[in-house]
């Protein structure tokens, strides 16, 4: 260890408060700031920890000489965050996922790091899962052979949980390069998501290296598709209760019940450990976060151009903020509703 480090918490909503009680746990790091528009909000989770509270993150930045920021606002505005962040001679900077609300903010943010020197990793936590820990070493050692095709289904949307769902099928896999994406969204209603626009209804195939073909669906009716599944050309792994693992390959003739070793280090601990230089890499490093963006915009790119997008991804804005805004995806049922956070005039 290096020393101590001083950390301060933008946004102090439910997150906030995640991350500030995570990092007051660790032996070397401490809570010192808290910034958030809503004063109330901002004096009650500083106070938790004896800190103090802002309601203007660059004077927090300019006046608490902070070394770690934790960006935990909505996703709309992370990007100039970060970018201001970085600018301020902080040291590492973790953010909340989605990195952002486009893949031009999200380069914009790593542009940002990469120049100040500054270290930048995103909250996918479920890369710390005991069960996804452990089915990532099943999958690279061959336990069902070569990975054919992996299954994920969940609701609410794609920058909402899509992007856990996308990331932790990277990370299952070992991180395939993707190649090629294939996706279609519906948005007949006014959905947004912590005031960022979200689909009705998601589905897509994304074409990894080697073959591998990765399944996505939010949102859509039953039946469901079952979205916990890899196959692979010797045997399936899925998952099963109580975070265990089911696998079945050529080894056994029946379904092996396997319960995942626990993980000793998690999100923060590892970023503490990357800040040190004792480890090279993050495994939610800004990178790997920015890949997991470019898979969801490709899926509404894909929608936009009725075709199949190859990666790299060449457009930077939001492609659902494209098509509604230049009426390709009409609105039919009117009325905005938010359903994280919602507009004012759903709770009249």
């Amino acid at each position: 260890m290096t020393g101590s480090y001083r950390v301060g918490i933008i946004g102090s909503g439910g997150m906030g408060g995640s991350h500030a009680r995570h990092w007051t746990q660790k032996t070397h790091t401490e809570v010192v700031a808290v910034a958030d528009v809503n004063e109330r909000s901002a004096r009650k989770l500083a106070g938790e920890f004896g800190a103090k509270s802002y309601t203007d993150y660059e004077h927090m930045l300019e006046s608490e000489a902070c070394d770690i920021v934790s960006v935990t606002t909505w996703q709309n505005v992370r990007a100039e965050i970060t970018v201001t962040a970085a600018e301020s001679g902080v040291v590492g900077i973790l953010g909340e996922k989605p990195m952002a609300s486009s893949l031009g903010e999200a380069d914009r943010m790593l542009e940002a790091c990469a120049e100040h020197g500054v270290k930048l990793a995103i909250g996918h936590q479920r890369r710390f899962t005991p069960q996804n820990v452990e089915a990532r070493r099943l999958v690279l050692e061959g336990a069902i052979g070569t990975p054919t095709a992996m299954l994920r289904r969940d609701a609410h949307g794609l920058l909402n949980r899509g992007t856990h769902e996308l990331d932790e099928m990277m990370y299952v896999l070992g991180d395939p390069r993707p190649i090629w994406v294939i996706g279609q969204v519906t948005r007949k209603t006014d959905r947004w998501e912590r005031r960022v626009r979200c689909e009705d209804r998601c589905a897509a195939i994304i074409a990894f290296e080697g073959g591998i073909r990765g399944t996505y669906e939010s949102d859509l009716p039953e039946p469901g598709l079952q979205g916990d599944v890899i196959y692979g050309t010797e045997g399936i792994l899925k998952r099963g209760p109580e975070g265990s693992l089911l696998l079945l390959n050529r080894h056994s003739s029946d379904w092996q019940s396997i319960q995942p070793p626990p993980v000793e280090a998690d999100q923060y601990d590892e970023f503490i450990s990357w800040l040190d230089g004792r480890i090279d890499a993050h495994r939610n490093e800004g990178g790997t976060a920015r890949l997991t963006m470019e898979l969801m915009m490709a899926i509404y790119e894909s929608a936009r151009i009725r075709d199949a997008v190859e990666l790299p991804l060449r457009t930077g804005d939001n492609p659902l903020d494209i098509m509604v805004e230049e009426g390709t995806l009409p609105v039919e049922i009117h009325g905005r509703y938010d359903i994280r956070a919602p507009f004012p005039e759903q709770s009249n």
